[in-house]
């Protein structure tokens, strides 16, 4: 692995076609990432990257010791931008089947791990090039929720507690997921300490406008305490809630 380039925010790789060298190449991202942006996000970076760099050694490059890829990674002041190019002819990406492969499947799982977790998916014309893009929240602004996608399913992990002071904040995001037609919505609870009055009517408004466009929530991992209130307040008729384990 060579670095091509370097800076505070940026780091440009060339690769050979060799899966040890994606190894070097993800430690490398993995020191710019540091301080820069959230810790919880690293982990999917870096599998997304590490699944498009072995695409292109493999896929693209055939594995070919005389050809490399390369490999520039970007932070801007609200996204992060990755752009991996290789010199194989490239593939027929506007006939890709996003879906995730059988269980039983032994491959195909890469472009579905990538476009789990980077919203901006684009390639060139022949398909050699992939450009990643992930939108965050400037520094010192945090999201209400920490959203993932798995094929058609959206997940939310609410972060905050699910009270007044929040609701309207909370709201604005469910509403651009819905908008977004995220239609298949699990959100998630975990986090959450607390859900008064406004935050259960905002649950409920979140799931008349998913049943306008023929979709569903669900509620996991909600505490015992907050699962009793929902329960007694009857919103189980309206859709499905988990207790936590």
């Amino acid at each position: 692995m060579q670095i091509v380039s370097r800076t505070e925010n940026q780091v440009g790789l060339s690769i050979p076609s060799n899966l040890t060298e994606v190894d070097q190449a993800c430690l490398s991202v993995q020191g710019l990432l540091r301080d820069k942006l959230p810790t919880e996000d690293h982990f999917m970076i870096l599998l997304a990257l590490r699944e498009a760099l072995t695409n292109a050694v493999i896929h693209g490059n055939r594995s070919d010791p005389g050809k490399s890829a390369t490999c520039l990674v970007t932070i801007h002041p609200d996204l992060l931008e990755v752009v991996i190019q290789d010199q194989g002819p490239g593939f027929a990406w506007q006939n890709r089947n996003w879906k995730l492969p059988p269980p039983s499947s032994e491959s195909g799982r890469g472009l579905a791990i990538i476009r789990s977790f980077f919203a901006q998916i684009e390639f060139n014309d022949s398909g050699n090039r992939i450009t990643l893009r992930k939108r965050f929240e400037p520094s010192g602004v945090k999201k209400m929720l920490q959203i993932q996608k798995d094929g058609p399913k959206t997940f939310a992990k609410v972060t905050e507690n699910m009270v007044g002071s929040k609701i309207d904040e909370l709201r604005l995001e469910l509403s651009n997921l819905v908008k977004n037609d995220h239609t298949d919505l699990t959100i998630d609870l975990s986090s959450v300490d607390m859900v008064d009055s406004l935050g259960m009517g905002l649950l409920v408004a979140t799931h008349n406008s998913l049943k306008t466009k023929q979709g569903r929530l669900t509620l996991v991992n909600v505490r015992q305490d907050i699962y009793n209130v929902l329960v007694v307040m009857r919103l189980d008729k309206h859709f499905t809630i988990q207790k936590a384990e």
